[in-house]
């Protein structure tokens, strides 16, 4: 049986091991795989009920000595030699430690990524962080993606560059049974609750946070056992919890770890929390009101999501002040259970296992791309406008052609015979069109042609008013067929695809006859025909320059 190692690492939370367990557990039951689970974890709480493999090294960026460094990643390497994964996994972010192994090398290789801020995915994208991988599964919706407001480079890599795809939110769902098992623990007289978790306890910045959160809760706890009030509080502090000291009372039960953490916010009346993924995934398939109190999250945003997640849930966003949170806290136990809530993703479990599945028994086989071409023709006034299809010969029926400016953009470039046909490109001249660049978007114009220097009234136009995704630019060159000198636009070819990848050529043939233009057409086709160059459309230029926007710069 196969092996996939599943390369997983955290700092003060558990979601990104939360996950791998998910996933391992998935693909452990389907019997196919052998799942490894290779963590970097200071608490392994979370590991002790699955079944599943696992190896724990400590935190490689934190051990005492670069020296002791080195020798963990040697032993690091030789067991990933050992163990032969067919599929590499890792988690959202892409560690250098793991690029640099030689065991690794070349091996297929799979992100599964969990939300990130705009500003957090482009720095890891012009980092060059997403280019090693196969396939990098995106765990959201395509809308919640783009609520992240997201640069248009970035949304155009992750559609044209390939190898990206939504899967959704990846969190386990309790069944009803554990839900009402887990209630009946915690409420055996079906007393309302109250779940508070910061994660899993650890300071992203030294401010105390955890300390703070709790300590605020506390009181509103005792605030409300004075008055004699149902409700009973839950505090999960988790393992890196390292506050003061809190003391269980009639109306709270403290837990410095809780595996049932699924079901108990599920169970809960009122979820006041961290808002970092997991624990507000799982809050958010139960029935409890959210109280958010976002913390420092490294490349989360968590704030600004906080507010999203509230204006589409309900609930609110506060800091931990026991005022405040008592006041939530009393209204959310005064409301009806929360009805509005997301569907539990099981697909997109099924979905990121179907990829490990494919990835591990089919890993793509490196190609060797012959060199790209648009070659783009102007037929000339007076044509036809089938006449181009007519006259073009085999060799060249993967060319391109300009259309007339029937959107009031500018020239279309479209394929020969089918001008509505996939993605479109537009050829723009020293002056950008007179609509803005997201107009021309939403028209699934994905490429502009441009001069071979990007005019800087262009380059102005593109900056100032920004599309999502960024159409890309195409710098290209003009030749003028002249009667019997097809060698003249031969070496224009050539030294265009030496000089760029892809290549981008407008032959412009109003000058010659329908005799001359066929002629010269046919001399072109017969060379090109000998060539390793390939005939591409404005779909495959975008994508092979979205790739480009996943390379470091």
């Amino acid at each position: 049986m196969k092996t996939v190692a599943l390369l997983v690492k955290n700092g003060i939370g558990f979601g990104h091991l939360r996950r791998a367990v998910l996933i391992a557990e998935a693909i452990r039951a389907e019997g196919r795989l052998r799942p490894v689970i290779i963590s970097q974890a200071s608490s392994l709480s979370l590991f002790r009920d699955t079944p599943v493999e696992v190896v724990n090294f400590p935190l490689l960026h934190r051990v005492s000595s670069a020296v002791a460094e080195d020798s963990y990643i040697a032993v690091l390497d030789r067991l990933l030699d050992r163990l032969d994964p067919a599929v590499v996994i890792e988690d959202t972010y892409p560690d250098p430690r793991y690029l640099s192994l030689g065991s690794l090398a070349h091996r297929p290789r799979l992100l599964v990524m969990r939300r990130l801020d705009g500003a957090s995915f482009d720095q890891l994208r012009t980092q060059g962080r997403f280019a090693a991988y196969d396939r990098v599964l995106i765990a959201q919706s395509p809308e919640d993606f783009a609520r992240e407001g997201h640069s248009g480079d970035s949304t155009a890599a992750v559609r044209d560059a390939g190898g990206f795809s939504f899967v959704g939110n990846l969190s386990y769902a309790p069944t009803p049974d554990e839900i009402s098992r887990t209630r009946a623990a915690y409420a055996p007289q079906g007393e309302p609750l109250v779940v508070v978790n910061g994660g899993a306890g650890g300071d992203q910045m030294p401010d105390g946070y955890g300390d703070r959160l709790f300590g605020a809760c506390s009181r509103v706890a005792e605030r409300l056992l004075a008055e004699g009030h149902r409700a009973r509080f839950v505090f999960v502090t988790g393992p890196y919890y390292a506050g003061r000291p809190l003391r269980e009372t009639a109306n709270l039960t403290v837990r410095r770890y809780e595996p049932r953490l699924a079901a108990l916010l599920a169970a809960a009346q009122v979820a006041v929390i961290k808002p970092g993924n997991n624990a507000l995934s799982e809050a958010l398939l139960g029935q409890a009101h959210l109280v958010l109190v976002p913390d420092v999250s490294f490349l989360e945003g968590l704030d600004e999501h906080a507010a999203r997640v509230v204006g589409q849930y309900g609930g609110a966003v506060t800091g931990p002040d026991p005022d405040a949170l008592e006041e939530l806290v009393r209204d959310g136990l005064a409301r009806p259970p929360r009805h509005l809530r997301p569907e539990a993703n099981h697909q997109g479990l099924a979905a990121a296992v179907d990829a490990i599945h494919r990835l591990a028994s089919e890993p793509p086989l490196p190609e060797v791309p012959r060199r790209r071409l648009m070659l783009v023709l102007k037929a000339g006034a007076g044509r036809a406008d089938d006449w181009l299809e007519r006259v073009v010969p085999g060799p060249l029926k993967g060319a391109l052609a300009v259309g007339p400016d029937a959107s009031g953009y500018g020239p279309v470039i479209a394929p020969l015979g089918a001008p509505e046909a996939g993605p479109k490109a537009l050829m723009v001249g020293a002056e950008p069109p007179a609509a803005g660049p997201q107009e021309i978007v939403d028209q699934d114009i994905r490429l502009l042609v441009t001069r071979p220097t990007v005019p800087a009234a262009v380059e102005r136009w593109l900056r100032l008013a920004p599309a999502s995704p960024s159409p890309a630019v195409q710098r290209g060159s003009a030749v003028v067929a002249s009667k019997g000198r097809a060698d003249h636009f031969l070496r224009a070819v050539a030294r265009a695809v030496a000089a760029d990848e892809p290549a981008c050529l407008t032959l412009d043939l109003s000058r010659l006859d329908d005799g001359e233009a066929a002629a010269y057409l046919g001399a072109v086709g017969d060379w090109l025909e000998r060539q390793p160059v390939e005939l591409i459309d404005p779909g495959t230029a975008a994508a092979v320059l979205g790739r480009r926007l996943l390379e470091q710069v």
